[in-house]
């Protein structure tokens, strides 16, 4: 009789210990739970499939106009390599089935780059892998994953946290062919993957300090080497875009500031615990009240993060600090971006579904869990389960926008495919978009 209380207050001071620390296929466990939830969210995108900007307007005309020419072509100042390869060999496909077929695999890529948090290698990290399969999970209720998943035209924005991923794996491991595909990928389509080129020269440190062989330390060199060329490359060729850039270097000191301090306080202290609701309450209070939840909050966050070993906290620490300069570099090549909403305070519910929202939360997310999993793992999955509970209010990621008969639209492509010498225009969303089709010549 004795035995029971026992087992039962063990399984009341750690019920999330049911044998799920240790799963046998961490990884796909999380790419099936991410692509259910995503699913279930898309679910009127995947009824009505369209397109989204640039996924009809450049990628698959350029597809059908150039083949796989078109892979190299610029856009925007930087090279997208991997939505352009994908959007050819879609369109090898009948075009009918374009777009659902492209909605599916880029919902799948969104899915297995979620997941690399679960795989063994995070370990040291968050030791329980039952919790970081949520975190996988959490990742696909952020805010800014409205515009972001599910389309070619954000891709790059996906596969930069899978360079961020790729960085926070154990050192005990060197980087092997799924890393090196994966920041190859995101090196040649996600030009801001660059800024994370110092933590992976962190890494090579490290390894050589500890004495390890001379090739993992290699690895991590040409991570930083293929990261930095093809940014070298990108600058090139955003200069001979003519876009205006650094508009924000003439903004007042004070104005700047005030803008960092906002964006940082929210994606890195504030929503990752307290969700959309309680970030807005946090901005809407007296400045004494917002100070004592402030301290509050980053106290948890030090103590939590005192207590993870030297190695994964300085990694995750680096790791935090590279991935905010994206939004510094994001104000710089997009003109205009520093004003937007999302990177101010916050206090309008509607920029949630802002693509740059996105921008830093992740790697915030990852820093919480990490240091309330340092307390007890059933703290980071709680935090896990609440960030999807307090996206309900955005749970439906309705249809792109007005288009949405594909198949008059795949009609209209064929026909004019077909018909030497004719040109036509195809809507799609959002409102004002379209894809110019030309005949056979």
């Amino acid at each position: 009789m004795s035995a029971s209380p026992s087992r039962l207050q063990r399984l009341l001071r750690r019920p999330i210990d049911l044998g799920w620390d240790r799963l046998r296929a961490p990884y796909v466990t999380a790419v099936l739970a991410c692509l259910v939830v995503l699913a279930l969210r898309s679910h009127e995108r995947l009824m009505q499939p369209h397109l989204w900007a640039e996924d009809g307007t450049l990628f698959l005309a350029d597809a059908l106009e150039h083949g796989p020419g078109a892979t190299f072509m610029p856009y925007a100042g930087y090279l997208h390599v991997a939505p352009r390869l994908l959007a050819w060999g879609l369109s090898l496909l009948p075009i009918e089935g374009f777009a659902l077929g492209l909605a599916l695999v880029t919902l799948g890529i969104d899915a297995a780059v979620f997941a690399l948090i679960a795989r063994v290698r995070h370990r040291w990290l968050v030791p329980h892998d039952a919790v970081r399969v949520l975190v996988a999970v959490a990742f696909c209720f952020l805010p800014g994953t409205w515009e972001v998943l599910g389309n070619l035209a954000n891709l790059h924005s996906v596969l930069f946290y899978a360079v961020m991923i790729v960085a926070l794996q154990d050192l005990d491991q060197p980087l092997g062919w799924v890393e090196g595909g994966v920041l190859l990928a995101a090196a040649l389509s996600a030009g801001e993957g660059v800024v994370l080129a110092p933590v992976f020269l962190l890494r090579g440190a490290l390894r050589w300090r500890d004495g390890q062989p001379l090739g993992h330390v290699l690895r991590e060199g040409a991570a930083v080497v293929a990261l930095s060329v093809v940014a070298v490359v990108n600058a090139v060729l955003f200069r001979r875009s003519g876009m205006p850039a650094s508009d924000f270097v003439s903004w007042p000191m004070s104005r700047m500031i005030e803008h960092v301090w906002n964006t940082l306080n929210v994606r890195y202290v504030l929503h990752p615990v307290l969700g959309d609701g309680g970030t807005l309450w946090y901005f809407r209070r007296p400045l004494a009240v917002r100070w004592l939840v402030w301290l509050g909050l980053v106290a948890v966050l030090v103590v939590g993060l005192r207590r993870l070993p030297r190695r994964p906290r300085v990694l995750l620490l680096a790791s935090c600090a590279c991935v905010f300069l994206l939004i510094l570099l994001t104000w710089y090549v997009r003109s205009g971006s520093a004003e937007y909403p999302a990177f101010g305070a916050f206090r309008d519910p509607g920029v949630v579904e802002d693509r740059y929202m996105l921008f830093a939360l992740p790697a915030g997310l990852v820093l919480w869990v990490t240091a309330l999993g340092r307390f007890r793992s059933v703290f980071a999955a709680g935090l896990c389960v609440a960030v999807g509970v307090l996206a309900f209010p955005r749970w439906s990621f309705e249809s792109w926008g007005s288009e949405r008969d594909w198949a008059r639209s795949a009609r209209l492509i064929r026909e004019a495919r077909a018909t030497p010498g004719a040109e036509a225009h195809v809507p799609i969303n959002p409102r004002g978009w379209g894809l110019v089709v030309h005949g056979a010549r």
